[in-house]
């Protein structure tokens, strides 16, 4: 998958084609993501010296490409 990286306070984020991800576990949605934003969340994050790396971006537009077992909607 294609990915903003943040792998250390105070680096750029890396733009990565080549992320793996594993298959969705129990109560998980996988959702193929068509557009993403970062906003001033993610800027937070990094400056803040969360545990990295992690993914940026969270306000996603995609479709439910896969569910865990357990799950039957999309809501919470």
């Amino acid at each position: 998958m294609r990915a903003a990286l943040h792998v250390a306070k105070d680096k750029p984020v890396l733009i990565v084609d080549d992320l793996e991800i594993r298959e969705p576990r129990a109560g998980e949605v996988l959702v193929r993501v068509h557009a993403c934003g970062l906003c001033h969340s993610d800027v937070t994050v990094m400056d803040a010296g969360m545990t990295t790396p992690i993914v940026l971006g969270h306000e996603a537009a995609g479709v439910v490409e896969a569910v865990g077992a357990g799950v039957n909607s999309h809501k919470r």
